[in-house]
């Protein structure tokens, strides 16, 4: 339909055009036609008057006058010949060979002196000048003829152009019927498709909250876990080393005061407390370091940077700007264990040397990634626990994770939390 009205539209200038341009040409040329009789009236009436003059100085006068309409005369076919049609050609050259004659004709009179006029004047006037401007006329009248039937030629073509356009806008018009009821079956199997998409989007939706619970028995079940294992170091680290201090200080009280016996058994017992402290702060940094909540994210990212260079031996290096320590305690320490649970997979399985931090306050959110150095792996195929408890923890603040990895080629972890997001605080 579209298609049909820019063509209508088209054609209808086209036409517009055609009839306008055909009208103003036909005018223009009977206005022409009009100058040019009216031009051979007025040579007859100075002709006229020139040959009955007395008066050799409004003789003269009648002369120039004639010179000025001859000039007139040329001019107006001069522009009737810029345009004259085909068909007009050999009736406008018999006019200008007759204007041309019945101006030679009148050449010998106007050398004429007063007397040779008052004698011979009358006789020319009645030979010459009124037969010749009589077929002169005619000829005019003839060729407004011919520009008459040139326009009906031209109204004629405009109405074959308009019967061609009533036969375009038919075929067009079966077209588009066509063309609509192909749309029509397309939109009808799109439809279907559509809702066969939706079918299977709603059951990945079933698979895919299926396996939100499975993953939440596994957060459960690592959990527990984690209990199993903080509980086994406390009793199997702890617990032997207060029992070990115990029996040791059971013996100092049998030992001699001032005895030497004495003297390294204290030195053993309080290199056990030391030990057992040791391990206690470890623990409880691992858990959740305390300069978290007492110096910032950053200077905690530092020292587990650090710790990990000391344990592992693999070089980390933290970029991060001014973060302003007014963050939510829940982004805080989502940041800071997603980048703890990144460490210890780049020191475990990526055979890397080097990781880079990165931790960006940005106008819309905080942005933090981990980019390392090592093998990668392939993100679709292995994601253990600790990547699924990443992307968790990052949900549930309402953020963004985005893992990129490919085998030879080291692994980007990066993401990204809306700062307005109130998310549950993590620990």
């Amino acid at each position: 339909m579209a298609a049909l009205a820019a063509d209508s539209g088209r054609v209808f200038r086209k036409v517009t055009v055609t009839s306008a341009a055909l009208r103003r040409e036909s005018r223009e040329r009977d206005a022409l036609l009009d100058r040019l009789r009216a031009d051979i009236y007025r040579t007859e009436t100075v002709i006229r008057d020139y040959l009955l003059e007395r008066d050799a100085t409004r003789a003269q006068s009648q002369k120039e006058e004639l010179n000025r309409v001859r000039a007139d005369i040329e001019q107006t076919l001069a522009a009737y010949e810029r345009d004259v049609p085909e068909s007009e050609k050999v009736a406008l050259q018999e006019l200008r060979d007759s204007v041309t004659s019945y101006r030679q004709s009148l050449a010998p009179s106007l050398l004429w002196d007063g007397a040779t006029r008052r004698r011979l004047g009358e006789e020319v006037l009645r030979d010459i000048v009124i037969p010749r401007g009589i077929g002169i006329v005619q000829l005019s009248a003839k060729i407004t003829a011919l520009n008459e039937r040139d326009l009906d030629a031209g109204e004629q073509r405009v109405e074959a152009v308009q019967a061609h356009f009533r036969a375009r806008v038919t075929i067009i018009s079966v077209i588009a019927l066509l063309v609509g009821s192909a749309l029509a079956g397309g939109i009808m199997l799109r439809v279907q498709r559509l809702e066969r998409h939706a079918e299977a989007r709603y059951e990945e939706v079933k698979e895919a909250r299926l396996e939100l619970r499975k993953l939440s028995e596994r957060l459960v079940a690592a959990q527990e876990e984690e209990r199993r294992i903080l509980s086994r170091e406390l009793h199997d680290e702890i617990g032997q080393a207060m029992s070990a201090t115990l029996v040791e200080l059971g013996r100092l009280d049998a030992a001699p005061p001032d005895s030497e016996a004495r003297r390294q058994g204290m030195a053993s017992v309080r290199r056990m407390v030391e030990d057992s402290v040791g391990m206690v702060r470890n623990m409880a940094l691992l858990l959740r370091p305390s300069m978290l909540d007492d110096l910032g994210l950053i200077p905690a990212l530092k020292w587990q940077a650090r710790e990990t260079t000391r344990r592992t031996g693999l070089h980390v290096k933290i970029f991060a700007d001014d973060i302003a320590e007014d963050l939510p305690d829940s982004h805080r320490t989502c940041v800071y264990r997603v980048v703890q649970e990144a460490l210890n997979n780049s020191a475990k399985h990526s055979q890397s040397t080097e990781v880079r931090v990165t931790v960006r306050r940005q106008r819309d959110g905080l942005f933090a990634s981990v980019e390392d150095d090592g093998i990668g792996f392939d993100p679709r195929e292995e994601k253990g626990m600790g990547l699924l408890g990443i992307e968790e923890r990052v949900a549930r603040l309402g953020g963004m994770f985005r893992i990129e990895s490919q085998r030879g080629r080291g692994t980007v972890l990066s993401i990204r939390l809306p700062l307005a997001a109130e998310g549950r605080d993590v620990a």
